[in-house]
């Protein structure tokens, strides 16, 4: 079997703990379970990124690509945006004892030791107690804040919700496009094209992030929210002109655009849906 299968089976293991918790669990609303996954899978990107990007811990082999950095980002791509927030939601929306948390635990590690004897993943200097010691926290600590949403009660939490909500959302199209070979940040903070590029956007997204939170959760009034747009747009435009933004192959600063809109608007819907807190 290809290994880009393997990574497609786990991602279905997910994807059917976050289907299975969604249906069980009927006196949660279906936009708290939508941020609560938003928010864990940010949660694994920002840890990833630390160890896997800055790190280099560790490996991912799909198959897919012969650049190793594009290997990454494809695997980080898959695993952390369905698995680890399937398993956080499984753990949190069924209130999971540390018998089940660790279980679970145990489930992850056998999945790694199969993953490295099949040569779709590799250790550089990462250890197993590593992933044990880390998921066993990452899933209890999803659990209480889990607790922390529903109902949501402090309008702290709420924002700082909202802030990883918003980077996953505004940050998802990106690595998309890169991989698809469309655009890549020219900054040369690493040797890897892929990597460097990926560096950059990350941390410029991760202070945009603050603005677009500010001026839609905190703010509230309509016209603020046209300031994330503009910010976006001229952001975007300034690092073109800088020949810090690249685009190729029939690709432009109009399509990525629409998917930095397109971004911002979902955030904005989701935000107004989501995590309605009792007026006293």
């Amino acid at each position: 079997m290809a290994n880009i299968y393997w990574y497609y089976l786990i991602a279905i293991i997910g994807l059917g703990a976050t289907v299975f918790s969604i249906y069980k669990k009927q006196t949660v609303k279906r936009s708290t379970f939508l941020v609560f996954y938003l928010f864990t899978t940010c949660i694994t990107w920002v840890g990833e990124f630390v160890v896997l990007g800055l790190l280099d811990a560790y490996a991912y082999k799909t198959g897919i690509f012969s650049d190793p950095w594009a290997q990454n980002i494809l695997g980080h791509l898959i695993l952390n945006s369905t698995f680890y927030p399937g398993t956080a939601i499984l753990v949190a929306a069924n209130c999971l004892g540390y018998g089940w948390i660790t279980f679970i635990t145990i489930i992850y590690l056998l999945i790694e030791y199969l993953c490295l004897k099949s040569g779709i993943y590799e250790h550089h200097w990462w250890k197993y107690y590593m992933t044990g010691v880390l998921i066993f926290f990452f899933q209890v600590f999803s659990k209480k804040y889990f607790a922390a949403l529903n109902p949501i009660k402090s309008r702290l939490i709420r924002n700082i919700t909202f802030y990883f909500v918003g980077f996953v959302i505004l940050h998802y199209p990106i690595p998309v496009i890169l991989l698809l070979g469309k655009q890549y940040y020219n900054v040369d903070w690493a040797e890897n094209l892929y990597l460097s590029s990926t560096m950059f956007i990350f941390a410029y997204q991760l202070i945009e992030v603050i603005i677009l939170v500010y001026c839609v959760c905190i703010l509230k009034k309509w016209y603020f929210k046209l300031l994330p747009f503009c910010i976006a747009f001229f952001g975007q435009y300034i690092l073109m002109k800088l020949n810090i933004l690249v685009v190729k192959d029939g690709w432009n600063l109009f399509y990525s655009m629409i998917l930095y809109f397109s971004s911002i608007v979902a955030f904005i819907i989701i935000e107004k849906y989501s995590l309605k807190m009792k007026v006293q």
